[in-house]
């Protein structure tokens, strides 16, 4: 429970299952698991990869060509760094994606009775750097402030 954990070295690897948790990493190529409610990553080396599962997790991110994945509803993810992706699979969260990144966020179809992802890429079809979206009720991504 609130676990804390921190490192600077290149290539970290840092796991919390605690609620509450909060992990923050700078070497290049870090990794950050948690799986706590509310749970909060960060890091800013270069290629780190950031996953979280537990409900309104935060995960952020400002090296280049990061990876973010959280499977908790109403996450919130941001990765600034170039070629950056960010990826809530969880319901009501959001993303942010840094230059010629992506965003993938999760909608409920109710139609066909599953889950569907809307991918938006930074620079296309109004998707801006460094700009949170979320979905609307129609499933379009619309920033959020």
């Amino acid at each position: 429970y609130a676990s804390r954990l921190a490192a600077s070295g290149k290539g970290s690897q840092l796991a919390a299952s605690g609620e509450g948790s909060q992990l923050a990493a700078s070497g290049e190529g870090s990794q950050l698991a948690a799986s706590g409610k509310g749970s909060q990553l960060a890091a800013s080396g270069g290629a780190s990869q950031l996953a979280a599962s537990g409900y309104a997790s935060r995960l952020a991110a400002s090296g280049y060509a990061s990876q973010l994945a959280a499977s908790g509803d109403a996450s919130q993810l941001a990765a600034s760094g170039k070629k950056s992706i960010s990826v809530c699979v969880g319901l009501g969260g959001s993303a942010l994606a840094g230059e010629d990144g992506c965003i993938a966020l999760a909608w409920w179809d109710r139609n066909k009775q599953r889950y569907r992802l809307k991918v938006g890429y930074a620079g296309e079809d109004g998707i801006e750097a460094g700009e949170t979206y979320e979905l609307d009720a129609y499933n379009n991504f619309i920033q959020t402030n």
